[in-house]
């Protein structure tokens, strides 16, 4: 216990002493997070609250050109311009102003597209009261023009289309409703018109799943980056533990330390000891960075849930995790260069695969079958589960599973490796 406590006051005191390695541990991890929160932040905001500027030339004015004129005006995303023609005459004018940035698409429907809507339906529905022959339909197409900036988010222009068809098709149907009413009115020889209806026949109520307990959940950057950064910041803990093991090696403190009396376990542990705190000092400081700091620049609260058990239970093992996987570096290289380099690309493909830059949902299947063997991966998945979904200790008991087998693995490899280094000395 004295070599522990005595090892573990030596590197707290090398540790205090290296202002290069504090900013490493604390300040840049805060810094991380606290730059690509607010970066993700104002994307979301973009995308719900301010808009994103929509040129809409309805040259139309009817029953068609309304509708998607109300449409788009309710879209939350859009910040829509109306014209009607009077501004926007040509392809050309519009074509203009998005090259010069001023909008970021534009929606043109053409003259009497209600018309031509109309005699579409009108001759579906002769053709099936008269009995037609299928092909005799002769009615021009409703050609409604896009035009995009190149620059434009795939995603978005997905949300226009979609909505673009969903209420072309409402409207559609009301017309189909409308023309088939005044069909069987004039079969039944009754004076009676049906109007074209007001409201859609159908209405959407979204939700999200959660688990029992939690009621309501808001999108927003700070519960999915806090937790995502933070796991990536507490596995870079990987460069110094691992530098630190290679310096006593190869600079014979570590000969030295095996003439002490007792075990070599002991004096390791002390060092592994001291990170395992600091891993859990850098997500503290993060946690609180989400929580008390992000509100007063403007940003929502982190919300960390009720199961404070469940939630130190994951961060205890997403540390022992990130400590072991240092001394399995630290064992392995023989030189910091080696260890630093290999260390970091591991990470940065840890995370890249574990769902911290992308999300796993829009990863192809095969890259996210392999996405479920990286660690960040299983932490990350636990504090979404915390933080997002209203889990509890139940939810994430496998996550907890995963990484105690990873730290497990990990020290089991290390204690081998350096067994046989032992011999070379």
């Amino acid at each position: 216990m004295h070599r522990l406590f005595s090892t573990f006051i030596k590197e707290f005191k090398i540790l205090i002493v290296d202002k290069t390695g504090i900013t490493i541990l604390f300040v840049m991890p805060v810094l991380l997070v606290f730059i690509m929160t607010l970066i993700q932040h104002q994307a979301y905001k973009s995308l719900s609250q301010s808009g994103i500027p929509v040129l809409l030339v309805n040259n139309d004015n009817d029953s068609l050109g309304i509708a998607l004129e109300n449409g788009f005006k309710k879209f939350s995303i859009c910040e829509l311009t109306v014209d009607h023609g009077e501004k926007y005459k040509t392809s050309a004018d519009i074509k203009k102003r998005i090259v010069e940035g001023e909008f970021l698409v534009a929606l043109v429907i053409p003259k009497d597209a209600t018309e031509v809507l109309r005699g579409n339906v009108q001759e579906m529905v002769d053709t099936f009261f008269d009995q037609k022959k299928p092909g005799q339909a002769s009615s021009p197409q409703v050609k409604i023009e896009i035009i995009v900036d190149p620059t434009a988010s795939k995603s978005f222009l997905m949300a226009i289309n979609s909505s673009l068809k969903e209420m072309i098709a409402s409207i559609k149907t009301k017309v189909l409703f409308q023309i088939m009413g005044e069909k069987i009115a004039v079969l039944l020889e009754s004076e009676k018109k049906p109007p074209l209806p007001e409201k859609d026949f159908f209405v959407y109520d979204e939700g999200f799943a959660l688990r029992e307990g939690k009621d309501t959940y808001q999108p927003n950057a700070v519960q999915h980056n806090i937790p995502a950064w933070a796991i990536f910041s507490i596995f870079f803990i990987v460069l110094p533990l691992a530098g630190s093991i290679i310096y006593e090696r190869t600079e014979g403190l570590f000969i030295r330390m095996r003439t002490f009396p007792g075990s070599y376990l002991s004096i390791l542990s002390g060092k592994l000891f001291v990170y395992f705190l600091v891993a859990l000092l850098q997500f503290g400081m993060i946690i609180i960075l989400g929580k008390f700091v992000m509100p007063l620049i403007g940003l929502p609260s982190l919300d960390i849930g009720t199961h404070w058990f469940a939630l130190t239970i994951l961060t205890i093992m997403l540390s022992l995790s990130a400590v072991s996987y240092g001394l399995l570096v630290g064992t392995l290289f023989n030189t910091p260069q080696q260890s630093a380099v290999f260390g970091g690309i591991s990470i940065l493909i840890m995370s890249a695969l574990g769902g911290i830059w992308v999300p796993v949902n829009i990863m192809p299947p095969v890259m996210q079958t392999i996405s479920s063997l990286s660690p960040l991966n299983w932490a990350l998945t636990g504090y979404y589960e915390l933080f997002i979904k209203g889990g509890d200790w139940y939810a994430i008991q496998n996550q907890i599973i995963k990484l105690s087998v990873f730290f497990l693995l990990c020290t089991a490899i290390s204690y081998r490796l350096y067994k046989l280094k032992l011999r070379t000395y």
